[in-house]
C-alpha cells in the first residue's frame, strides 16, 4: 500500500506538528531544536554516491509494512508519514525497498526442525533462513537495476543485520558487488557464549555467520556502520513488563548476562562489529513499538545517518583519487 500523503503544504505542516507534540517529552532537546526548523518533507540534493537506493531488511517477526505505513504512532493507530521508508525518501534517497517479508513467513523457520544440524544447534543459515536470503537477493537485484552505479545500501534492523551478513557471504559474492554499505540497527551480531551460557535461538546460524564472516568482513568493498542503543540497563529484580526486566531476559539469552546496557532487546556489546563505524545512541530503543525512540524514528535517524553519509563520502573520495 502506498503512503497516504497530505495534499497541501499546510496539511504537511499540521501532520509534522502533531507528530512533534506526541514525541516532545521523549526526544532529546538537540533533536527538538533540529525539528523546530522543519516545515514538512525536505528533498535533499546530494550526490548519488551519498544517496544510493536503499533495501531495508526487516527484523525477526516483523512484516515489511512495519517499516512503511503500518508503523505504529505514539498517539495510536498507524503512521501517516510513510514510516521509515517515507522518512528516508524525504532525506533524499531515490528509492527505498523493504524486503517483502510477511509476518507469517517467520513460521518457516520452524521447518529447520526437520534438519539434524538445526536440532543439534549447528545449522548454517540456509537451513532455516534460506527463504529470507532469497528474498534479500531478489530485492537487491531490483534496487540495483534502478541505481546509477548498480550499488545499494543495505539497512538492516535487528536480526536483519546478521542475516544481511549471511546474504553477503553466500556463494557467488554477487551481493557484495551490488552493495555500497551495510548499516545495522540494533542487530545481534555475535552468537551467545558457552560461558556464561546464553541461548542460541538461531540454532547455529548466527555462530556460522560470525565464524565465517567476522566483523566488517567485506570492508574493502563495503562501508559498515553498526548502530546500537544503550537506553536500558537490564535488571532481573525489576517489575515484570518493565523495560529493565524485559531487557534482562533478552540480554541474558544473547550474552549470558542480564545486567548490561542495551536497547531493551539487544545488549550493546552484541550490536557492534569490529572494523565497522560504531554509533552508540544513549536514548535509542529497539522496538518499532516505541515509535518516538526506535532507530527509525524521525529524529533518531538523524543521529546515525550523518555517519553513514560520511563513510560513503570517504569511499567516493578514495575512488576518485585512487
Amino acid at each position: 500500500m502506498s503512503p497516504s500523503w497530505p495534499s497541501s503544504r499546510a496539511g504537511l505542516r499540521q501532520q509534522s506538528l502533531t507528530r512533534r507534540a506526541a514525541c516532545r517529552l521523549l526526544l532529546p532537546s538537540s533533536i527538538l531544536f533540529w525539528l523546530s526548523f522543519r516545515s514538512g518533507p525536505v528533498q535533499l540534493a546530494l550526490p548519488a554516491a551519498l544517496r544510493p537506493p536503499v533495501v531495508v531488511l526487516p527484523g525477526f517477526g516483523n512484516d515489511a509494512g512495519d517499516y512503511g505505513d503500518q508503523e505504529l504512532e505514539p498517539t495510536g493507530g498507524t503512521t501517516e508519514d510513510g514510516g521509515l521508508r517515507g522518512r528516508l525518501l524525504r532525506r533524499g534517497f531515490p528509492s527505498v525497498r523493504v524486503v517483502p517479508v510477511a509476518r507469517a513467513d517467520w513460521l518457516r523457520v520452524a521447518l529447520g526442525l526437520l534438519d539434524a544440524d538445526f536440532r543439534a544447534g549447528n545449522a548454517p543459515p540456509d537451513v532455516a533462513f534460506g527463504w529470507y536470503l532469497d528474498l534479500v537477493e531478489e530485492a537487491v537485484a531490483e534496487a540495483s537495476a534502478s541505481g546509477g552505479d548498480g550499488k545499494v545500501l543495505l539497512l538492516a534492523h535487528s536480526a536483519g543485520g546478521w542475516l544481511a551478513r549471511a546474504a553477503l557471504g553466500r556463494a557467488g559474492g554477487s551481493l557484495v558487488e551490488r552493495t555500497s554499505a551495510l548499516v545495522t540497527l540494533g542487530a545481534p551480531h555475535r552468537a551467545p557464549p558457552a560461558e556464561p551460557p546464553g541461548d542460541d535461538q538461531t540454532r547455529g546460524a548466527l555462530k556460522f555467520v560470525d565464524e565465517n564472516f567476522p566483523g566488517a568482513f567485506f570492508q574493502d568493498d563495503i562501508e559498515y556502520v553498526t548502530v546500537a542503543g544503550a537506553s536500558v540497563v537490564g535488571n532481573g529484580a525489576a517489575e515484570r513488563g518493565t523495560p529493565e526486566r524485559e531487557g534482562w531476559v533478552s540480554y541474558e539469552r544473547l550474552v549470558g548476562r542480564g545486567d548490561v546496557p542495551g536497547d531493551g532487546i539487544v545488549p550493546l556489546e552484541n550490536a557492534h562489529l569490529d572494523g565497522a563505524t560504531q554509533v552508540t545512541l544513549q536514548a535509542a530503543k529497539h522496538s518499532i513499538g516505541t515509535p518516538c525512540e526506535w532507530y527509525g524514528a524521525d529524529g533518531v535517524i538523524d543521529e546515525w545517518l550523518p555517519q553513514v553519509t560520511a563513510g560513503l563520502a570517504r569511499r567516493a573520495a578514495a575512488g576518485i583519487f585512487r
